[in-house]
């Protein structure tokens, strides 16, 4: 039995786009966010009354990545398997693809980047599936009726 929570924010809507055509629609997203940072502790940076130095560090770059999962999907205008292969394409020659990622409610974020692992699997049960790491360069809010 589920326990709806009043507020809670529910996954819905993301896809990938290459040169504006959606090819597939992703089932799993998982962001992540890694800052790189240097040590900036100075011969005057003691705990009061030992000799020990409280480290201090400052940050100096920010880098995001999500780990997708999903359905490749044929293209509306060429049909075949032109969605699965242009995803394919884009992934394994590091082209720079959209990522549409929307909440239920309709706000979200449209990334920009590439994937910097991909991988595919099929099976004569199941949908064509692919999964990777997609490297977020560019972040723009998706903002509903603006």
């Amino acid at each position: 039995m589920s326990t709806n929570v009043a507020g809670e924010v529910k996954f819905a809507g993301t896809i990938i786009t290459v040169d504006s055509e959606p090819v597939a629609k992703v089932t799993s997203w998982k962001r992540n966010v890694s800052i790189d940072e240097e040590d900036i502790t100075g011969a005057e940076d003691y705990i009061a009354g030992t000799d020990v130095l409280h480290k201090e560090f400052t940050p100096l770059a920010v880098g995001e990545t999500a780990e997708v999962e999903g359905i490749s999907i044929e293209t509306a205008a060429a049909g075949l398997d032109d969605g699965q292969s242009e995803l394919k394409d884009a992934a394994t020659t590091g082209k720079i693809v959209t990522v549409r990622h929307t909440k239920k409610n309709g706000y979200g974020d449209i990334c920009t980047g590439f994937f910097t692992s991909y991988e595919e699997a099929a099976s004569t049960t199941s949908t064509y599936k692919f999964k990777g790491t997609f490297r977020i360069n560019s972040l723009s809010a998706i903002v509903p009726g603006s």
